[in-house]
């Protein structure tokens, strides 16, 4: 079984195990065509972005309450286009994708305030799980729920070197952006 499909696996067995498939919830699936998630890095000679549009994600939702109880979202690190082959070919050998394929968020709670969810929860990336916690707006439009936010990741703290051109390094963080729609 590849990381990809233990990644997915322990999603759904997490997702299955807990009672939000009772009645009164409602599971909504990321539209794939809309979303997106967007990694930007810096380095002293230049800034790039990559981008997945192949985003997996999962909310579920109380049905009385309308509020979300659960988020779950995988991405896996060849679906990022920076459009430059070369660039994406190295963020593969470096972020080491074919021994960890994906990247997967779990919230572990959820707050409600007057115009932004704080989430908290587990971020997987490069097999180390760190708890985040970031800022998420939410928003309508044409009648689908679309969320958006921001959060930066230091590399480092997942155990991954950093990426070096003309021997000079490029800063420790990515900037991870996102848009979901469901």
């Amino acid at each position: 079984m590849t990381n990809l499909n233990k990644y997915l696996f322990l999603l759904l067995l997490v997702l299955s195990y807990s009672n939000v498939f009772s009645q009164d919830f409602k599971k909504l699936y990321a539209n794939k065509k809309l979303s997106e998630v967007t990694y930007a890095m810096s380095h002293p000679l230049h800034d790039w972005e990559g981008i997945n549009k192949n985003v997996r994600a999962v909310i579920i939702k109380n049905n009385t309450s309308n509020k979300i109880k659960k988020v779950a979202v995988s991405l896996n690190i060849t679906d990022f286009d920076s459009e430059n082959a070369n660039r994406d070919s190295h963020a593969v050998k470096v972020l080491e994708a074919l021994k960890y394929p994906a990247v997967t968020f779990i919230s572990t709670e959820i707050i409600y305030k007057e115009d932004e969810l704080i989430v908290s929860g587990i971020l997987n990336f490069h097999n180390i799980k760190k708890s985040i916690k970031f800022p998420v707006i939410p928003q309508q439009e044409d009648g689908k729920e679309f969320f958006s936010g921001s959060f930066e990741v230091d590399m480092t703290q997942y155990g991954i070197k950093r990426p070096s051109l003309m021997n000079i390094p490029t800063d420790k963080y990515i900037k991870i952006s996102f848009s979901l729609f469901f």
